[in-house]
């Protein structure tokens, strides 16, 4: 027989107070938390440092927030007591080492002509702060070939790509209507050249089909600076759109530092400190133009995009 939410809450809360027991919590720490949650009174504002009982506390209020809600929409993985959200993901996220960030006032940047491997490997590649490579994606056909119309004839055309993207890969569209990259491709062709009255759009995804991740391939190439033995994704990632606020401010949840190249218009970055640094780092500004490549740390910093036009 199927149990009711409130009984499956229950049992999960049960489950939760037994290995909060297991682990060696006693059960005045478990009551002082019940009190703390009820006034309200989880972290202390006015303190730098949480002691073992603020963590106790922190910690087993939002897991019990995180099933209250994945449960209410019925939204739990049968193998996992708490799904895998934005929540959860800055929970459990290592903290920034605020030392990296604490002196810097702009983001580096370097003409793509004179930053060479060893000099990208001994400046630029670990420092956890971003970097802006003027004209060092010049070269590529890219910039000369990439469009809405390239892209959507691409997809089109080949067979299975709209269907890997929807069933395989991420599709972002932010503040848009489209609920997929097919509904991208099929909006009006006034739109899709961003004339004036028209509604603004920025939308991004990843490719999952291996045809076109071929014909993208040969229109650009990793960027010459990078270390040889640099490990790349199979993935490629997208994002286009017009004039406008892009993506809201958000942390880029990835395992390594990532690249990203400008083939069309620009591109203003904010880049904000990661909570924790708040006090020590500044927020930065970039703007990338077209044929410039931007180097970002991995989930550390949240950004806030400004698009022009880009592809």
């Amino acid at each position: 027989m199927r149990l009711s939410n409130k009984e499956n809450i229950s049992l999960k809360l049960k489950d939760v107070y037994q290995e909060a027991l297991r682990d060696g919590i006693s059960q005045s720490d478990l009551h002082q938390v019940y009190k703390k949650s009820v006034v309200g009174k989880l972290l202390p504002a006015s303190s730098s440092v949480w002691n073992c009982e603020n963590v106790v506390v922190f910690y087993l209020s939002a897991i019990m927030t995180c099933i209250l809600i994945s449960i209410y929409y019925d939204g739990v993985d049968p193998r996992c007591i708490v799904g895998t959200n934005s929540l959860t993901q800055e929970l459990s996220r290592p903290t920034f080492q605020c030392d990296m960030c604490k002196d810097i006032d702009q983001v580096p940047t370097i003409d793509g002509n004179l930053l060479t491997k060893d000099l990208f490997l001994s400046k630029y590649a670990y420092t956890g702060i971003p970097l802006l490579v003027k004209n060092g994606a010049k070269n590529w056909s890219a910039l000369h070939t990439f469009s809405f119309d390239y892209l959507k004839d691409l997809y089109q055309l080949t067979d299975g790509a709209l269907e890997a993207v929807a069933e395989n890969c991420q599709f972002f569209p932010y503040k848009t209507s489209f609920s997929s990259l097919t509904e991208v491709f099929e909006m009006p062709k006034e739109q899709s050249k961003l004339e004036p009255g028209q509604p603004e759009w920025y939308v991004g995804w990843s490719n999952c089909h291996p045809d076109v991740a071929r014909e993208l391939r040969r229109h650009y190439t990793v960027p010459t600076f990078l270390p040889d033995d640099s490990e790349s994704s199979n993935l490629d990632w997208l994002f286009m759109g017009g004039f406008g606020g892009g993506a809201n401010i958000h942390i880029d949840y990835v395992q390594r530092p990532s690249w990203q190249a400008m083939i069309a218009g620009k591109k203003s970055w904010k880049i904000i400190p990661s909570p924790e640094c708040d006090s020590v780092c500044k927020t930065l500004n970039a703007t990338m133009e077209k044929g410039d490549i931007s180097k970002l740390t991995k989930l550390r910093t949240e950004f806030a995009s400004k698009v022009q036009f880009l592809i």
